[in-house]
């Protein structure tokens, strides 16, 4: 691994000295530079190697499972008092697509990430992608301990208001679903409308309570379009 990696280096464009770089931006001193290069080389920018592509989601995806399980130790030792599903919805909100690409937006790491995207592709996730790569590279690197210490210090200290974040909804689907289920009204979801070319399709989503549509939303995806339908009418809900 290490051979290749550091084959990976002499193709990885930088400004200046690296070292000093990732120093400024999250405060670690890298052993080996290498783990910190190929984290922040966007699957854009894949490098071929010996049938190799070379790229930052192996270490995404180790940075993934590690963030989460601090994460989750964080919050048991901060809320002694508090259920499973208030942990979980926490965790969730901390670790969600929108949230980690905020976060790596506020590292700075826009300035670091290598990729050859339109600026739009993939625009809501390649930071808080490369901010999961970044957090399985200093594992590799540095280890367990210094890797809690980096998401404890320089992430959740730093740039997370806990308290804050309690308020926030981390899926409004979820929210007006787990709502109907308290006040014993059917909520369902139904596809209204598709419209586009595949490569831009637009999708509207009817949300319905009993037979009565409540709102209706649109996006790039079903999912999507839940989601916004669900989110009008948990704010019309709560208005009420």
């Amino acid at each position: 691994m290490i051979s290749w990696l550091k084959k990976l280096s002499s193709h990885f464009k930088k400004d200046g000295n690296f070292f000093l770089e990732i120093y400024s931006l999250t405060g670690i001193k890298p052993k080996n530079e290498d783990y910190y290069k190929l984290a922040f080389r966007h699957s854009s920018a894949s490098h071929d190697l010996d049938g190799l592509r070379l790229n930052n989601q192996r270490l995404e995806y180790l940075g993934d499972a590690i963030l989460g399980g601090v994460i989750a130790d964080i919050l048991y030792e901060k809320y002694p008092t508090r259920g499973e599903g208030f942990l979980t919805s926490m965790r969730s909100k901390i670790v969600s697509r929108k949230h980690l690409n905020h976060l790596g937006v506020q590292l700075k790491l826009n300035k670091v990430v290598l990729r050859k995207t339109a600026r739009t592709t993939n625009a809501k996730s390649i930071y808080g992608d490369a901010l999961e790569a970044l957090i399985g590279a200093v594992y590799l690197d540095l280890g367990y301990e210094q890797t809690k210490k980096f998401i404890v210090n320089r992430i959740v200290n730093d740039l997370i208001d806990l308290d804050n974040l309690q308020s926030k909804v981390a899926s409004h689907k979820g929210a007006i679903l787990e709502w109907g289920q308290k006040n014993r009204k059917r909520i369902r979801f139904e596809l209204s409308g598709c419209y586009g070319e595949s490569h831009s399709r637009k999708y509207e989503v009817s949300l319905l309570i009993e037979q009565d549509v409540m709102s209706t939303g649109s996006g790039s995806s079903k999912k999507r379009a839940e989601e916004e339908a669900a989110k009008i009418a948990y704010k019309l809900i709560l208005n009420n």
